[in-house]
Order: C-alpha cells, then sequence, then structure tokens
C-alpha cells in the first residue's frame, strides 16, 4: 500500500490563484471578463464544469495501449497524424482507450445572465497552491466531471486525475495499489481524486484513491462527513486470465465506493450487498486498518475466463436479483455514472452503458438512508427503484433492439444522472444520454430515448409522467467553428449532432416552476466515423418545466451555450442558498 503522504491538500483561498480563461493564456474562450474571480461562489449562481483541450499539444508515435502491466508493448499502437485537435481523437479507432488529461474550469453563470461571469480553473489553482497538487480530467470522457453538492450545502464535490496535463489514457490507467493484469492500458499508475470547494472561502482540497482501477472516475458527493462516488467498472477481461484472488480485488474496487475525506489510506470500501457465483464470502477490512475487504474463496489461486459467469463476485446489484436471471460478470452490473442525494437523505445511482446489467436508476438503501447525520454501511442493499426499467442488456443490442419511436411508456432508455427539487421528493427529473452514446446513429437520434424525464412517485412508484426533447434538435447539425486559428486553422469547422442529456440540475422558482440546466451528448461528429463523441464541442441548455400533479407543461429547451472549439461542457449545479 502506497499512503498519498499529501492528502488531503488543503489550497485556501482561491483568489489569488484563480484565473479567467482568457488571462490563463491558451485558447480563448467565453467568458472574456478579465476580472479576477471570486474567493467564493454566489448562491443561486449556476456552476458549469468545462475542459478545455491544449492546443499546443501533438499527439504522435506509440500509445500506452495493446499491452499490459507484465508486457508493456506486445504489438505497438502508433497515434493517428496529424496529432492535433480534432483529428486526434480519431485515435479512438486504434486505442479504445485513448484520453488526455486536461485542466479543468468551473465557470459560474448568474440566474440571470447570457454568458458564464467567472471561471476558475480548478487545474492551474491546484498547481500553484503552496504544496502543488496535480489535478486533471481526462478529455474526452463523457461521463466525467460530474458535479454534486454536499449534502450540508457548503461545498462542491467532483473527481479527476492525480496528474498532470497532457498525459494519455490515464483515465483507463490502473491505480497505484490495484493492479488489473488484463489493463491493455500500460500508462502509469494513477490515483483517482476527489475534489472538494468550500462555497463561502473557495478552499480547495484533494483525497486520492484507489477506486475503479482500468477504468475511469465519474461523480462524487458528500454526506455526512464521508465521500460516496461512482466509476466505471474496469477492464477485468481474459488476456491473460486473471487469479480468482486478483478479480476478487477488482470487484471491491467498482460500483459505489466511500472514503473519509482526507484519508491517507488511498483504499475505498465497495458499498452495496455482497453476491457470488461461486459461493464465496466477504468480510470488510478491520476497523483501521488500511486495507481492502477480503473475500474468502477457495479458487483464490486459480485462473478462469472472464467471460463465463461461474467465477464473478458482484457488490451492490447482481442480475441474480432479477426473475430468470443468472449471475452475470464480475462488477460490470455495478456501472455506475450518475449520483443524486435528494432532500430526505435518499442516494440514487444511475447506470446507462455497457452489455451487461440493467440501464436503469438506483436507490441505495432505504428512503432517508442518510437522514439525522446517518452513514452507509458496507452491505447496504441497493436496488431498481420501483417503476423504472429492469430490462437487461446484452452484448448484441443495437438501436433494433429498442422502440423507435421510443415511447413514454417504455420509460427512460440510458439515465445519465438525475435531479431531485427539494419541495418535492417525489419529482425526479432524468438526464437520457440517449442510445449507447457514440455507437448510435443520427437518423436514429430523434426517435430515441434522449431527453429529460419528468418521473412522478405515487404510492411508493415511479412512473414517466413526461419525456421532455422540444428545442433539443436532436439529431440536427449545428457546425463548431475555430474562429481564430487556436487549433491551427481559421476557420476551421466541424459538425456534430444533439442526441441527448448527460448533466442535470435545477432549482425552484418563486411560482413553483423548476428550471432545469443540462449539459448534451452528441453524436455523428463530421471529421470522421471514429472520432470520439466525447470531445464533441456539446451544449448547456435550459428549460422551465411546470408540472401540477401529473401534467407536465414547458415551452421547451433553449441553447445557453455552445462549447468552443476544442472545448467540451460536463457537470452542472446550482450553489444553493446559505452555503
Amino acid at each position: 500500500m502506497n499512503s498519498y503522504p499529501a492528502s488531503p491538500v488543503v489550497l485556501g483561498s482561491i483568489l489569488a490563484a484563480a484565473c479567467l480563461v482568457a488571462a490563463c493564456g491558451g485558447s480563448s474562450s467565453s467568458p472574456s471578463s478579465t476580472q479576477s474571480a471570486p474567493s467564493s461562489f454566489a448562491a443561486g449562481n449556476l456552476v458549469v464544469a468545462r475542459s478545455v483541450y491544449n492546443s499546443s499539444l501533438v499527439v504522435n508515435g506509440a500509445l500506452p495501449y495493446n499491452g499490459n502491466e507484465t508486457t508493456p508493448a506486445v504489438s505497438t499502437v502508433t497515434a493517428v497524424s496529424p496529432g492535433t485537435f480534432p483529428n486526434v481523437f480519431t485515435n479512438d479507432a486504434n486505442d479504445a482507450d485513448f484520453g488526455v488529461t486536461t485542466d479543468m474550469y468551473l465557470d459560474q453563470w448568474t440566474p440571470t445572465g447570457t454568458s458564464a461571469s467567472q471561471s476558475l480553473n480548478v487545474t492551474a489553482t491546484a498547481a500553484a497552491a503552496s504544496v502543488p497538487e496535480n489535478f486533471t480530467v481526462s478529455f474526452a470522457s463523457q461521463s466525467g466531471m460530474g458535479l454534486n453538492v454536499s449534502q450540508d450545502g457548503k461545498s462542491l464535490v467532483f473527481m479527476g486525475y492525480n496528474s498532470p496535463i497532457n498525459q494519455l489514457d490515464v483515465s483507463n490507467s490502473n491505480t497505484p495499489d490495484v493492479v488489473d493484469p488484463t489493463n491493455p492500458d500500460f500508462q502509469t499508475a494513477t490515483y483517482r481524486t476527489v475534489a472538494q470547494l468550500n462555497f463561502s472561502t473557495g478552499a480547495l482540497s484533494f483525497t486520492h484513491t484507489d477506486a475503479y482501477s482500468g477504468d475511469d472516475a465519474r461523480s462524487a458527493t458528500l454526506a455526512n462527513g464521508m465521500f460516496y462516488m461512482v466509476g466505471a467498472a474496469g477492464n477485468s477481461g481474459s488476456s491473460p486470465n486473471p487469479t480468482y484472488g486478483e478479480y476478487d480485488i477488482l470487484s471491491m474496487d467498482t460500483g459505489l465506493q466511500s472514503i473519509a475525506p482526507g484519508s491517507t489510506c488511498a483504499y475505498t470500501q465497495v458499498i452495496g450487498t455482497f453476491y457470488s457465483g461461486n459461493s464465496s464470502t466477504y468480510a470488510p477490512a478491520a476497523t483501521g486498518t488500511c486495507a481492502m475487504g477480503v473475500i474468502t474463496d477457495a479458487l483464490s489461486a486459480t485462473t478462469y475466463a472472464k467471460k463465463t459467469s461461474m467465477g464473478g463476485n458482484q457488490f451492490g446489484f447482481s442480475l441474480a436479483n432479477l426473475t430468470g436471471q443468472t449471475f452475470d460478470k464480475s462488477s460490470k452490473d455495478d456501472n455506475f455514472r450518475g449520483m443524486f442525494v435528494d432532500a430526505k437523505g435518499t442516494m440514487y445511482v444511475s447506470k446507462d452503458s455497457g452489455s451487461n446489467g440493467v440501464d436503469t436508476v438506483y436507490q441505495v438503501g432505504s428512503t432517508g438512508a442518510l437522514a439525522n447525520g446517518a452513514t452507509l454501511a458496507q452491505n447496504t442493499a441497493i436496488s431498481i427503484v420501483p417503476g423504472f426499467p429492469t430490462s437487461t442488456m446484452t452484448a448484441g443490442d443495437t438501436e433494433t433492439s429498442f422502440p423507435n419511436p421510443w415511447t413514454l411508456a417504455t420509460g427512460v432508455g440510458f439515465p445519465s444522472s438525475m435531479w431531485v427539487p427539494s419541495n418535492n421528493t417525489n419529482l425526479m427529473f432524468v438526464a437520457d444520454e440517449g442510445d449507447y452514446g457514440d455507437s448510435g446513429t443520427v437518423a436514429y437520434a430523434p426517435n430515441g430515448s434522449g431527453g429529460l424525464w419528468v418521473y412522478l412517485n405515487q404510492a411508493g412508484t415511479w412512473s414517466p409522467i413526461a419525456h421532455l426533447t422540444a428545442g433539443l434538435n436532436l439529431g440536427v447539425a449545428y457546425t463548431v467553428t475555430d474562429a481564430v486559428g487556436t487549433y491551427g486553422t481559421v476557420g476551421a469547422i466541424y459538425t456534430t449532432t444533439p442526441e441527448g442529456l448527460r448533466h442535470v440540475t435545477g432549482r425552484i422558482n418563486s411560482d413553483g416552476s423548476y428550471t432545469l440546466y443540462a449539459t448534451t451528448s452528441t453524436i455523428g461528429n463530421s471529421t470522421s466515423t471514429a472520432f470520439d463523441a466525447g470531445a464533441d464541442s456539446n451544449q448547456l441548455v435550459k428549460i422551465t418545466v411546470n408540472v401540477s400533479g401529473s401534467t407536465v407543461t414547458t415551452n421547451g429547451f433553449s441553447v445557453m451555450e455552445t462549447a468552443p472549439f476544442g472545448q467540451v461542457l460536463r457537470g452542472v449545479a446550482v450553489v444553493p442558498s446559505g452555503s
């Protein structure tokens, strides 16, 4: 175990180190104001996570892919040429893990603003601290940079990587203390880091974790003195076949995880009921120790092929919970993406991708499980929220497997994130990314499930009462232009197309209506069919919704901002009053 000696790193006031995009060098973008960033985040402001690709970076030569921990270069994968943006993101075709670490910004929008008024470069602020901290995000991870307000309303919580900028494939690297021997990405092992920003003081702190080895960190929140995180399920492949023991450790490293802020032990605690396909038993690590839990497994010394179900273990949710379903591959059922804790203290998580499990919304523990200062026990059950879809995913699913057109009765298809208003915890707004993210087609987008779903809880069962897409222009291409030639050519353009929504938040208006803010998912970039849709300049949109009983009325979405050429928009949150 490699303890990280500087965890957490507290950066104090962000006033001196923070800067606006235009004032920090690099590409110009909204906002263009030259005033200093604030030392606090104003109540009522919308916060949007943004990342900017480094225009000076040229990627060429061998990529850190197609090897493993013991054989770093089975056969060299060579980067595409030219290795500049945007063509560099056609590397997705020959390096499935391709990504680049970049700066993370937090933009503030006032409630009536028509553009962002303030911007904090979190990466630069961390690097300029008295104790410098590497904190970056992965361009173009589609589900990263989720933003959550802490349960007490005092801080913003999000995740990134303990890495410098311009590093390749970090989001799929192993973590320092949890090694997946089948991971084809042999980049330097890197911590997944939880960042916390205090709204009042502007202080930033970072806690390093070993969670999500081999895959990306997505979202985190703080409730009653504990961080809770969701992320992807790792590789856990079959070449070379891992031992049961290795696979057991990886099973404990994904799904819903927890860690105490400032922990000097980077191991996290998996949350969820333990399920086994081979009669294994599980015991959490002893209190006060720096270790992962222990799975008692008589087969731990043997190897097996991942694609069989006999050896896997799961925490949280397993297909074996559903009638007629058998035990699934380890960890893959718990490939969670979004998370939200409502005003009653109920935690929800979502899954919207992968060829295993159920793409739906889940509840963690009982209603109000995090109320009154409570924390989640290791064996807290994770179950599909009553009324949400229970259909399983399979590796052969294609667009023809789904309704066309999608119907309201079918319900949400690919739920990426959720928002529950504090004045009515029986309402849930769910962002749907659309059909398989970047593996769908433009023609299907207007007919799919992408958009904003409104769910109503009646007598314990949730029902979809609206599927809102008007104004999103799903399937209609828009053009993004490098107007000043930041990335090499003045007037360079590409087109991309909205497919759905990834991240969502909202505010309660004085008249009882709700204004929802979301960032879009995209599909069909004109640069190349191999282009990673996560690198598209997506959009920030808003919609005002009135809900009366089960009746939903709205004038539709409007676009607040299209990310500039070479930039992406991700998580959204509203700074609460009294923060």
